[in-house]
């Protein structure tokens, strides 16, 4: 059983958690703290899968409990309650938590994003990694279209306004939207207009794309090219879109599709900070050997950057068809069934590694040839060809 631990100073409230989840007792072992201290006190002696706690405490609140909690327990999940004014979204006070939600939050919401969260760390088991991997801080940006997004009804029109008053961010979301457009045309002339061709399904994940690659962009990465790997996301979201579309799979599937695509990689940015000697070596032998990086990922260090980007999504709550397609980008033959979005991820990112040349040292990947057939074979895949090729021509002007 997973142990999750509440936290909360009043006992009032306390007890309407215990009883709003008293259902879980059958697959959680919960326990409830009134104080912080106590709750650390606890964790000292146990493992702690994930916990929830109160905002404002006095004295240790729950960001101060939560920084320790990411300090002595960082594979412990963390979630904040919180009322939510603007202020707190802004500022660093929701910082050290994977992910915040509104007080009174909805029993069914915060079931299925713990569970969600907790099941991504079945993508790390060692737990060397799971202390070194520390999740990137949000931009305040980032957690008020979050917010706005957690409500019952969200408003893209007020998500396009947050976007549009953060003059570098608007700028980043009009560039990404114009480079992995899949139809002719200019899809936008304005962070607004990026925004409502984006949707609200995918602009979380657009933000988060481009705030990562920022981030690391600092870092100094050194074991391959950081402007060519963003390249590739970017031309492999609008192949998985366009792939999408091709198979007849609806406009939800597609977005997440196109979501996954372009967060394929962003393990690899994690992984050349965490493991930077390491990294050299992998990409050293990728170049000397054409082997295929996630095997020479899998060889060295135990695991690879699908499994890493894919915790980092699940704990910050991306949807879970997107962290799974994430996951699984690489895997060979699915069971046979239907066109699935994650069957639109893992062939986009195969076509573009063949079409366009990321190294001339890498082993240009092959489709399986179980899940080629099940697609539509050769034939099928060639049609992808053509249009992909179409695509980028039109882009390139010609």
């Amino acid at each position: 059983m997973r142990t999750v631990l509440f936290v909360d100073d009043e006992p009032i409230l306390l007890m309407g958690l215990k009883r709003i989840f008293r259902r879980m007792g059958v697959s959680w072992d919960m326990h409830f703290a009134s104080d912080p201290r106590e709750a650390l006190e606890f964790m000292a002696g146990q493992h702690v899968d994930a916990i929830v706690t109160d905002l404002t405490m006095p004295g240790l609140d729950g960001a101060e409990l939560l920084r320790r909690v990411m300090r002595l327990h960082p594979d412990t999940v963390r979630f904040l309650l919180s009322g939510y004014s603007e202020e707190e979204i802004l500022g660093r006070s929701l910082a050290p938590a994977h992910q915040f939600f509104t007080k009174p939050c909805e029993e069914a919401r915060l079931v299925e994003a713990l569970e969600q969260a907790m099941d991504a760390r079945a993508y790390v088991t060692n737990p060397l990694v799971l202390e070194k991997i520390g999740l990137p801080l949000l931009p305040g940006i980032a957690r008020l279209v979050a917010f706005e997004l957690d409500k019952e009804i969200p408003d893209i029109e007020e998500i396009a306004a947050i976007v549009a008053r953060d003059a570098s961010m608007g700028a980043a979301v009009l560039e990404l939207v114009r480079a992995t457009a899949s139809g002719p045309g200019s899809p936008a002339d304005s962070p607004r207009q990026a925004v409502l061709a984006l949707g609200k399904d995918v602009i979380l994940s657009a933000m988060l794309f481009t705030f990562l690659f920022q981030r690391f962009e600092a870092t100094g990465v050194r074991s391959y090219s950081l402007p060519m790997l963003k390249d590739h996301c970017l031309r492999t979201a609008g192949i998985a879109r366009a792939v999408a579309r091709n198979m007849g799979l609806d406009r939800a599937a597609a977005d997440f599709a196109y979501s996954a695509a372009l967060l394929h990689d962003v393990g690899k940015l994690l992984l050349d900070v965490l493991y930077a000697t390491e990294c050299q070596v992998i990409m050293e032998e990728v170049r000397a050997s054409r082997s295929r990086v996630s095997e020479a990922e899998s060889r060295h260090l135990g695991l690879t950057h699908a499994q890493v980007g894919a915790y980092l999504l699940g704990l910050l709550g991306l949807p879970e068809p997107v962290v799974r397609a994430v996951a699984r980008h690489h895997a060979g033959a699915r069971a046979p069934k239907a066109f699935h979005l994650e069957d639109a991820v893992y062939f986009a990112n195969v076509l573009d590694h063949s079409l366009f040349v990321f190294n001339e040292s890498y082993a240009r990947p092959e489709p399986d040839p179980e899940r080629l057939a099940a697609a539509g074979g050769a034939q099928r895949f060639a049609k992808w060809e053509g249009l992909v090729l179409a695509l980028w021509d039109r882009k390139d002007g010609g």
